[in-house]
């Protein structure tokens, strides 16, 4: 098809540099880029009912990408979002850019831009190199150069940098008053996005200046909770060879020596609360103390462990390392620990001794062929800190297998183990000819999570294993009854 003729200019070229383009343009027909312009301009156009806003609709709907203003000439400009050079006189001409809510109406809800994407670095870059004691604000953010540069290059005169953050990215942060200041609180998922920034600083690559005096190795401010340390090298060095201590013990060492964190202290004093009040549930024996993983039904300590606790970070290495001189913990053998003010006398227990229970009989009908050295045996070739592949294979699909279960009363062990999942991830686990049953292996390598009980005459050989979350396994009624529950 023939292309279409240029119409003669009705209007004089007002801006030299605009002039110097349009020259630069073949006279008599239009560039392939011309072209597409021209068919989508002309198809929306005929699609609008009446006159088609395109400066409005920029900045309405891809405000985030394109920034438009008038020049010196009343004219509109339209230039990717941050490249445009200031305007002449510190003045846009009337333009103005979009309104707050054009703006942010304009920007993707699934992803960011470019642009935004290195606005959002640029804050994590200040948290990950804030080295002050100090509780970083709203106002040292602004005043960082890196967040200034991106905030100028992204962000509208109309949009402030604290909507930005509220709007965009208040899953991750948000501010809480404090004396007058804004101070900027992480939220759980932000501290891995700040993680990474420090990994990528820690492995040379340059880091921008930090705020405040500096203290030591980068850290987040006390309020935010401790900098989780490296944990591997960032993307794009993958083959670097290994650095630094392990993990957890670096966390550690980033800990002040002589002094708790304020968010310690919250852990601490919630920690000290539960434990002096803790009361025996009426399905444990008479002479039964607390156990570590009854602090998952305490909220408070809860709170505080996730605004606190990396991840990786198990509470009992924290209570030991951390407050070890007030909170004693003794392992009972099977993934869990008793708890104790330490100095407290623990509780009396029965001048009888205890009574050997069904859990027990059943165990020893169950294992009959198998000696106790060579359980010990088995389990002491497994890791002590961590789970093998094997291991964190039967946890989850039990714990998956346990959240599906909708059957009146505990679930049958037996059952669950000949779903098809949990029979292939034994068979790895626990092969043929393997002394150890998956009760034992549970009792011992995740009682902490999960418990067992054996219900019937275990003694005779005929108990039925049940099994269930910790604390939310129905008590036995002897019989069937009590409605599983969720987890929590």
């Amino acid at each position: 098809p023939a292309r279409p003729r240029l119409a003669a200019p009705r209007v004089a070229m007002a801006n030299s540099s605009h002039g110097a383009w349009f020259a630069s343009l073949p006279a008599d027909e239009l560039t392939p880029l011309e072209q597409t312009l021209r068919k989508v301009i002309l198809k929306a156009v005929s699609a609008h009912n009446g006159p088609f806003p395109l400066i409005e609709w920029i900045d309405r709907r891809v405000g985030g990408e394109l920034e438009t203003r008038r020049d010196e000439s009343g004219l509109y400009e339209v230039f990717l979002r941050g490249s445009a050079p200031p305007p002449v006189g510190g003045g846009g001409g009337g333009g103005g850019g979009p309104s707050k809510e054009a703006f942010f109406a304009s920007l993707s809800a699934d992803a960011f831009a470019p642009a935004e994407e290195a606005m959002r670095d640029a804050v994590f870059e200040f948290l990950a190199s804030w080295r002050s004691q100090d509780l970083a604000t709203l106002r040292h953010l602004g005043e960082h150069p890196e967040v200034k540069r991106r905030s100028a290059a992204f962000l509208p005169r109309s949009v402030p940098l604290k909507d930005w953050i509220e709007h965009r990215i208040g899953g991750e942060l948000e501010f809480r008053g404090n004396r007058g200041a804004e101070v900027i609180h992480l939220m759980g998922a932000a501290k891995d996005a700040v993680m990474v920034k420090y990994q990528q600083m820690q492995h040379g690559l340059p880091p921008m200046p930090p705020m405040g005096p500096p203290m030591g190795p980068p850290m987040m401010p006390p309020h935010m909770g401790v900098l989780p340390p490296p944990m591997g090298p960032p993307p794009g060095m993958m083959g670097a060879p290994a650095m630094g201590p392990h993990p957890k013990d670096a966390w550690f060492s980033s800990l002040p020596a002589d002094e708790l964190l304020p968010a310690e202290l919250e852990l601490r004093d919630a920690i000290l609360h539960w434990l002096n009040n803790w009361q025996r549930p009426a399905n444990r024996p008479a002479g039964s103390t607390a156990h570590l993983s009854d602090t998952g039904q305490d909220e408070k300590i809860k709170r505080a462990r996730q605004d606190f606790l990396p991840p990786k970070i198990k509470l009992a290495d924290w209570i030991e390392r951390r407050i070890g001189g007030e909170v004693e913990l003794r392992s009972v053998g099977n993934g869990q620990h008793e708890v104790f003010v330490r100095g407290a006398p623990p509780p009396e227990t029965s001048s009888r001794g205890p009574r050997v229970s069904a859990v027990a009989a059943a165990a020893r009908q169950e294992n009959k062929a198998a000696t106790a050295e060579e359980k010990d045996r088995f389990f002491e070739s497994l890791p002590v800190d961590e789970f093998g592949p094997a291991e964190d294979a039967m946890r989850e699909v039990l714990l998956n297998y346990l959240d599906r279960y909708s059957g009146n009363g505990a679930a049958s062990l037996h059952e669950a183990a000949q779903e098809e999942e949990i029979a292939r991830v034994r068979r790895d686990l626990l092969p043929k000819g393997c002394p150890v049953s998956l009760k034992d292996w549970i009792d011992r390598r995740i009682g902490g999570e999960i418990e067992t009980r054996v219900e019937g005459d275990g003694s005779k050989g005929s108990g039925k294993v049940v099994f269930g979350q910790r604390g939310l396994l129905p008590p036995a009624t002897g019989g069937a009854g009590g409605a599983k529950r969720r987890r929590a």
